[in-house]
């Protein structure tokens, strides 16, 4: 077996651990066949330093490079689909998408080289890895002061100092597939110095087909090319990589998913000819009608408002029309209406820079000692310009980018007359440095890290463009029949972290001898964060339609806060290590954009951190079982979440607006299981994962505004304007309270002269999983009907692939693959704005691709 995660997959609750468990206990599989040799190390990263994966008191996922490509995984999205309690969240596109851990959205970090960041967005894809390891909880000590979720490390595979070497991969298959990656190891100086070059491209075309035109939707289409260089000479060594990400795509494709028809805009009179035409017409549209005759845009306030009546006279039957058509599903969903006037695409250049120094000074004293630096750069432009409201833009477009990604991203929308006008702006420009000092008193006695941390991210000044743009309800309100800027134009202003941290493991056995196989770990992380954020008020010029900047406004707000861990684990036997871990995490507040959500509820200009708090108990078995070999782990945590983020959405006057509250606290308790199973030919791998997560406090005003001050189901601090309610109810989003996968290989019997043949099957399951906080809310307002608009119920999918390695013993070998067979619909998110624009709309994940991969390697 090669030195590759144990990682698995398996299916829903009972059916997933019942599968795995008659695995483990039945030989029959291969009875009289010769013992497999034992499962082999797996070495992770999980506290900085390389160890084996049996002997770290983490609950660790470790996807190697080799099992990545077997399992279908070949961009950030598809990690969900191998690692227990992990899912994906892409509310605002496949660019701005980010991982939930245990049900904490928002508070995993992925790291790339070692770096916050880099080339790891959702839709990144997968080449030349080394590994991907996902680590479950707050890992705050020593990967950062955000990562109270837990943290994804993606390794690159370093330059070789031995072996010229290098590959040449192809995959085609349906819809468009295609895949290529070419990689050259070249060592210049040989067991001193190399440098590795790697070029990718990642096509697939759009699966979502644009009624009334040949576009389609949801397409990946990627160029990244990769250079690293290492160097070693004594005791010093250092190790250098660049990394060019460039995404030129149609974007995500948002699919009607329910509806809201009694809004007053959807149900005005067709003309201001119609009973009470001009009387309601000139209520909804006087004012801005009036700035239109002013401004020459219209030739009297009459004809006016009777365009404008017109046009929202289109909005109910189309909504009811696509809704009718989308209820169908199956291939319904795979199509969307469009307006062939927009030119949607989702762009992101990524530029990212990594050095890793380290000088080994030996033996110091007592201890040794290891100096270690890691600088980062990162550089970052893009936008999407989408539909999202499942109508075409009729109800909502948007250029934007995730309010998640403000330092990550630039975006520099703006308009002529009514049309937008597509652009990214300057570079957002990122800088870090980690510096560790670490080392080792006696054989193991005590292993200690030091180390120090800064970020640095400039604010962006561009007085060309703002970041977010939205035409809501075509522009009806609006003078311009256009678009409105949700936030203002940045200004420049900075972000900064600092932060300091200590941690060590003592062999408590090396102390008290009587203690034996017992370690000690604790550790402490102070974080300082600081951002300024300076912008100017976005208005717009009538007559041009143009957005310009206005006075100048500051934002600023700091915060600190202590993560801490604290562990012990036991090495019972050499097989089987149990440990218990308690940690805390600490992630930042922020700052408001924007003064249109002045007002609505719990609105305040800067928002808190938020804490959380774990307990963890765990196991990590070897075992033997007569021709059977396995490897058995599994951890129970129960997490406290306070002073959640919680983001609100809501449109002022047709103007989507958003921002970030301190709404809730939570109770997360959970169980995951990862093991592994092999016997003569076959292997079976699974995960599971169990979790019950529930608000214990949820207060915050009516998220549709419309229980008001006075009713029964207000709480008793609410005050005369605003109604407070109990929203406890509401189930806890981005997690499913099942979730699994199980892969079953086996390995043909061929002579081994000609080559390597296997075949192997992925399933992989959960159930319901909600993707709004105010779900229960939601179905009270608007019906039963509503609850599979607004999640994703329970769904499974299948993988197959067959390889043949190095084919007849040479350098070639060949894969046949599906992923997705039963070709399911299944969400990835869903946005949702009922009370707001009257739709809810889901964004689904791949359809069914099959296809051949080809690769031919030498000096491996």
């Amino acid at each position: 077996m090669r030195k590759q995660s144990v990682q698995g997959p398996s299916r829903l609750a009972f059916l997933m651990t019942g599968v795995a468990l008659a695995g483990a206990a039945t030989p029959v599989w291969a009875e009289g066949a010769d013992a497999p040799p034992a499962v082999e190390e797996v070495v992770v990263t999980a506290r900085r330093i390389d160890e084996n994966i049996q002997k770290v008191p983490v609950a660790v996922t470790a996807i190697g490079g080799e099992a990545a490509k077997e399992r279908g995984i070949v961009s950030v999205t598809d990690v969900m689909f191998a690692a227990p309690s992990v899912q994906m969240t892409t509310a605002l596109g496949r660019l701005s998408g980010a991982f939930s851990i245990r049900g904490l959205a928002g508070g995993t970090q992925v790291y790339f080289a070692e770096i916050p960041g880099g080339p790891t967005e959702s839709a990144a894809p997968f080449y030349d890895i080394a590994n991907v390891q996902v680590l479950n909880g707050p890992q705050g000590t020593l990967f950062g002061r955000a990562n109270t979720a837990g943290a994804v490390l993606v390794t690159p595979v370093r330059p070789d100092l031995d072996s010229l070497a290098g590959s040449f991969d192809v995959a085609q298959g349906n819809r468009g597939l295609s895949r290529i990656t070419g990689v050259l190891n070249i060592p210049i100086v040989r067991d001193e110095l190399a440098i590795r070059i790697a070029v990718h491209r990642n096509h697939l075309d759009g699966y979502t087909k644009a009624l009334g035109s040949s576009a389609r939707l949801n397409e990946t289409h990627t160029e990244n090319a990769r250079v690293s260089a290492e160097w070693r000479k004594g005791w010093f060594r250092t190790y250098s990589v660049f990394d060019y990400y460039d995404v030129d795509q149609a974007p995500s494709a948002p699919i009607l998913s329910a509806i809201n028809p009694t809004l007053g805009l959807f149900n005005l009179p067709a003309d201001i000819n119609a009973p009470n035409g001009l009387t309601a017409g000139t209520a909804a549209f006087g004012a801005a009608c009036n700035q239109a005759v002013a401004a020459g845009l219209s030739p009297n306030l009459n004809a006016c408002i009777d365009q404008r009546l017109r046009i929202a006279a289109t909005f109910r039957p189309a909504l009811e029309a696509e809704f009718a058509r989308t209820s169908q599903g199956g291939d319904a969903v795979r199509s969307t209406p469009h307006d062939p006037s927009l030119d949607l695409r989702e762009t992101l250049r990524k530029l990212t820079f990594v050095n890793q120094s380290e000088i080994d000074f030996g033996k110091v004293g007592f201890t040794t000692v290891t100096l270690r630096n890691i600088f980062g750069f990162q550089a970052a432009k893009g936008a999407t310009l989408w539909n999202t409201d499942g109508l075409g833009g009729l109800i909502q477009n948007t250029l934007s980018v995730s309010p998640a990604s403000a330092y990550a991203f630039t975006v520099s929308g703006q308009q002529v007359g009514n049309r937008v006008v597509f652009g990214v702006g300057p570079y957002q420009k990122v800088y870090t440095n980690e510096t560790q000092l670490r080392g080792e008193v006696g054989e193991g006695l005590l292993v200690w890290s030091l180390g120090g941390f800064y970020q640095r991210a400039p604010g962006v000044q561009n007085p060309d463009g703002v970041r977010n743009m939205n035409r809501v309800n075509s522009g009806v309100t609006l003078a311009t029949l256009g678009y409105n800027p949700s936030f203002p134009f940045p200004d420049g202003g900075l972000t900064t972290q600092r932060a300091v941290n200590a941690q060590g493991t003592l062999d408590i056995g090396g102390v008290a001898p009587f203690l034996t196989a017992l370690h000690l770990t604790g550790g402490v992380r102070k974080s300082w964060d600081r951002a300024e954020v300076l912008s100017r008020t976005a208005l717009t010029d009538i007559p041009t339609g143009r957005i310009v900047p206005g006075a100048r406004t500051r934002s600023f707000t700091k915060s600190d806060g202590y993560n801490s861990t604290l562990s012990l684990d036991a090495q019972v036997t050499p097989e089987l290590l149990v440990y218990a871990a308690t940690r805390k995490g600490y992630r930042p507040g922020g700052v408001n954009l924007g003064s249109l959500a002045i007002g609505l509820p719990n609105f305040t200009p800067t928002y808190a951190p938020e804490s959380v708090r774990d307990y963890e108990l765990g196991a990590k078995y070897d075992f033997r079982l007569g021709p059977v070999v396995g490897r058995l782990n599994a951890a129970a945590y129960s997490t406290r979440y306070g002073d959640i983020q919680r983001t609100f959405a809501a449109s002022v006057n047709n103007i989507a607006v958003s921002y970030i509250v301190n709404a809730a606290a939570a109770k997360i308790d959970g169980l995951e299981l990862q093991g592994q199973f092999m016997t003569g030919p076959w292997s079976l791998s699974f995960n599971y994962a169990y979790a019950d997560a529930r608000f214990t406090d949820y207060t915050a005003a009516d998220p549709f505004g419309l229980i008001r001050p006075g009713d029964a189901r207000c709480l008793p601090q609410s005050t005369a304007a605003l109604c407070l309610l109990d929203l406890s109810n509401n189930p806890f989003a981005n997690v499913s309270r099942h979730q699994g996968s199980t892969t079953v290989k086996y390995a043909l019997p061929i002579d081994e002269r000609l080559g390597e043949a296997s075949v192997q099957a992925t399933v992989y399951m959960q159930s319901r999983r909600y993707f709004s906080d105010t779900a229960e809310r939601t179905v009270q307002q608007y019906g039963e009907v509503t609850r599979d608009a607004i999640s994703q119920k329970a769904f499974e999918r299948i993988n197959l692939r067959a390889d043949w390695k190095r084919i007849g013993g040479g350098n070639v070998s060949a894969a046949l693959f599906v992923n997705n067979l039963t070709d399911r619909n299944y969400g990835l998110t869903t946005i949702t704005q009922l009370h707001s624009l009257g739709n809810s709309v889901k964004i689904y994940g791949e359809p069914r691709t099959y296809g051949v991969e080809l690769r031919y390697a030498f000096g491996e």
